[in-house]
């Protein structure tokens, strides 16, 4: 199409016109005739940058058209909740801080294609905020009246294994790993690994008392804690016997 070949004429034959005195547009011979609709102002500057377009079928320049038509909408923030599915997800995020895209999807009625997409779009307009521990990415509404270390807690909170390790060391500050893997009925290498977890976030102090290890909270961590209690004081059970988790098992902040 970019590679037209020019042609030309040796010699032009020129007649008589035979709808003399009859209106522009009549049939002369009994031919049909149908009235052509002048060249579109948008196709005309098209082709006058593109000279080489005019060879090419006017099927093809249908779709330019219809996006011309059409338009194009930039999502930013202001419209961003415009659609209900997003209003929807931010929703659901901000009754569930902290929980990761798998997690999300299980729980949300939507395919992974589409719940990708609208989280991305509110990520990128800055509606959801990501926060990224042991591989897994999680979600919380951006501008939540959350600290870091109170993030990190939630995220860990999610986790059934970390929750009962840190609610057993809430409750027994100082205790050593086999006391904790016995009470919370892990083994102490599954206990070991996500005591190293927590030691690295700083969620727990790690301190050598001869041959073992005692674990404590971090103050910063504890006193988060003991608000967390005071403010929500919520039933205790024996699956959580610190009292900080909801009856679904979801962190109650």
């Amino acid at each position: 199409m970019l590679l037209v070949s020019v042609a030309d004429a040796t010699e032009y034959t020129v007649r008589p016109s035979r709808n003399v005195g009859q209106e522009p547009g009549m049939s002369i011979s009994g031919e049909k005739v149908q009235e052509v609709d002048p060249i579109p102002f948008w196709l005309f500057l098209l082709v006058s940058v593109f000279p080489q377009l005019t060879a090419a079928p006017i099927e093809t320049l249908i779709p330019l058209k219809a996006a011309g038509y059409l338009g194009y909408k930039r999502i930013c923030r202001e419209n961003a909740l415009e659609s209900p599915q997003r209003r929807k997800i931010l929703r659901f995020v901000k009754r569930n801080p902290g929980l990761h895209f798998r997690e999300i999807l299980r729980r949300v009625p939507l395919t992974r294609g589409t719940l990708g997409h609208h989280m991305k779009t509110m990520e990128s307009v800055g509606l959801l905020k990501t926060v990224s521990g042991r591989g897994r990415v999680h979600y919380f509404v951006a501008g939540a009246p959350y600290s870091a270390e109170e993030e990190n807690l939630i995220i860990a909170l999610r986790n059934e294994s970390l929750r009962r390790i840190i609610t057993e060391i809430y409750l027994n500050q100082g205790a050593y790993n086999e006391e904790i893997a016995e009470d919370v009925g892990l083994s102490g290498a599954t206990v070991y690994e996500h005591l190293r977890y927590l030691k690295d976030l700083g969620v727990v102090i790690a301190e050598r008392d001869g041959r073992c290890v005692r674990y404590t909270l971090a103050e910063n961590y504890s006193r988060i804690l003991t608000d967390m209690r005071t403010r929500l004081k919520p039933a205790r059970s024996a699956a959580d016997p610190a009292g900080w988790i909801s009856p679904g098992g979801v962190p109650s902040l």
